[in-house]
Order: C-alpha cells, then sequence, then structure tokens
C-alpha cells in the first residue's frame, strides 16, 4: 500500500458567480474612484494662499526659498528686483545688522557698500512661516552663471 492511498479525496470548492463578483469588487470598492462629491455648479475652489499648495509645504520648517533665477540684481545701479509673488505672500529684506527683515516693494535699492552676503531675502505667507533666506550674493552668482552660460551660445 502507498501513502498516497490513505489521504482522503480532494474536495471540490464552488463559489457562485455572484459571490466571486463581489470579491473582485471589494477592492474598488475600499479605494474608490473620482471626487467623494459631486461639483456643483456652485462656488469655485478657493484660490487663496497656500489652498493650492502641496501638503508637504505645510509640514516643512520654512517655505521653499524664493527662486533666485527669477530675480535680478543690477550691480551698477544696486537695484535688486523680485518677481511677483501670488496670493498675500509679501517680500522681505534684512540688511546686515538688522535683526528681522522688513518688507520690501518689487524694486529694492541696496547700499552702496553693503556686503552682499549679509543682505538676505525671503518671503512671508500670512498665518505661515516664513521661506527659507537666500542672500543677495547666491543671486548675483546665479544671474552670473547665466549670463556666462549665455555666451556660450
Amino acid at each position: 500500500m502507498t501513502a498516497f492511498s490513505t489521504l482522503p479525496p480532494p474536495r471540490v470548492v464552488r463559489t457562485s458567480p455572484a459571490r466571486f463578483a463581489a470579491v473582485l469588487a471589494l477592492p474598488l470598492a475600499l479605494t474608490g474612484c473620482g471626487a467623494p462629491t459631486v461639483p456643483t455648479g456652485g462656488q469655485p475652489p478657493s484660490s487663496g494662499v497656500g489652498t493650492q499648495d502641496p501638503p508637504w509645504v505645510a509640514l516643512r520648517s520654512q517655505l521653499p526659498a524664493p527662486d533666485a533665477d527669477r530675480i535680478t540684481y543690477d550691480e551698477q545701479t544696486g537695484v535688486l528686483k523680485l518677481y511677483d509673488l501670488p496670493g498675500n505672500d509679501r517680500w522681505m529684506i534684512q540688511m546686515p545688522g538688522e535683526e528681522a527683515g522688513r518688507p520690501s516693494p518689487a524694486q529694492q535699492r541696496i547700499p552702496a557698500g553693503t556686503p552682499l552676503a549679509h543682505v538676505c531675502v525671503y518671503y512671508v505667507r500670512p498665518g505661515m512661516k516664513p521661506s527659507a533666506q537666500i542672500s543677495v550674493k547666491q543671486i548675483r552668482e546665479t544671474g552670473l552663471a547665466h549670463n556666462s552660460l549665455a555666451a556660450l551660445r
């Protein structure tokens, strides 16, 4: 006698088509698809400050630093030109020796002889943390790098 003859015969499991469909539909039902509610023709989504930010922005210790590629500094006139910020964000400039930044217009003149490495630019958003700071020296070096690359064309 062999060992296989002592095992009971295999049992056939029969499943109804409805049960089979329910098991396949369960993952779709749990994850869902589309919007949780049907959009209405009412009020459009808010375009207020910070409403379009990805979740990781609110979780950071600071907002992302300003885009140095979009800020220009003219060494001959000493004028720093800042780009337009969205919503209620506003520019801040911290001069050497100041404990905190002060609000700045879109064009700010930096006094001659001021060490550019110690002039910091950042922005603030009401109700949130300020952005990371960048120095005017970094902004100038970014602009110089772009100018030197343009000469290669």
